[in-house]
């Protein structure tokens, strides 16, 4: 069922943020169930109310998971029921490291902002223990005709500091079928008002290695002050 769920959202998120000739396949998807619709009630063969009925079911189910994928970031996020703490503790990640996986959430760049999902990045943590999520929107195409934004792509970031960090759930992320060690992290950030929101983000890892270190480096002050400057020990001898 994971799997499943998975792989809608990412078809979801695809049909959202591809365009053929400036215009979301979702768009179009959605024109062409209305035009099936009608052409059945024009038409009027045996059964064709049943099909215009389904049409209008599978438009109102595809914009309602569609607007519930979203609030997600189109990501299925799987909690750890009762995570082990690993035997041995992670190594610290100093400002000098960091660990490519990729992230989902609301990023910004340069006054824009952008609901992004699945793009590959570097998760890092600087002097001050501000969390950064350096991450990058690359060309993709979308069965062979979808395309997006090309004034999307570059690099988006997620700033996070240690008191706006509210939580850290490990699990696993489903963006598609397989499912990959991930974390969720509940954090608070402000709008251009001022105004601070609750959000989520989603952290995609390749080995539950990379999961814990990221983890425990997050769990280090979240929620309270900095412990800063944060440097790497010298070695004395």
């Amino acid at each position: 069922m994971h799997k499943l769920i998975g792989n809608y959202y990412r078809l979801l998120y695809h049909l959202d943020h591809h365009y053929f000739v400036e215009v979301k396949l979702h768009t179009w998807v959605n024109w062409a169930l209305v035009i099936l619709a009608v052409m059945m009630l024009l038409v009027r063969f045996q059964g064709s109310l049943v099909v215009a009925g389904l049409a209008m079911v599978i438009l109102v189910f595809l914009s309602l998971s569609s607007r519930w994928a979203r609030r997600r970031y189109y990501i299925h996020f799987v909690p750890d029921k009762t995570p082990d703490p690993p035997e041995d503790p992670p190594l610290p990640l100093w400002p000098e490291d960091k660990l490519l996986h990729r992230a989902s959430g609301h990023f910004h760049v340069e006054g824009k902002e952008g609901d992004w999902t699945n793009l590959i990045a570097y998760y890092r943590t600087f002097e001050t223990r501000e969390h950064a999520i350096m991450a990058r929107r690359t060309p993709t195409r979308f069965l062979k005709v979808g395309q997006i934004n090309p004034e999307t792509l570059g690099m988006w970031y997620i700033f996070i500091n240690p008191e706006n960090l509210l939580d850290v759930t490990p699990g696993h992320i489903y963006f598609g079928g397989e499912g990959k060690p991930g974390l969720r992290l509940r954090w608070r950030r402000f709008n251009e008002k001022g105004k601070p929101l609750d959000d989520i983000a989603f952290l995609h890892f390749e080995s539950e290695a990379d999961q814990q270190r990221v983890q425990a480096d997050l769990l280090l002050d979240m929620s309270v002050p900095a412990h800063k400057p944060w440097r790497r020990p010298q070695d004395n001898n």
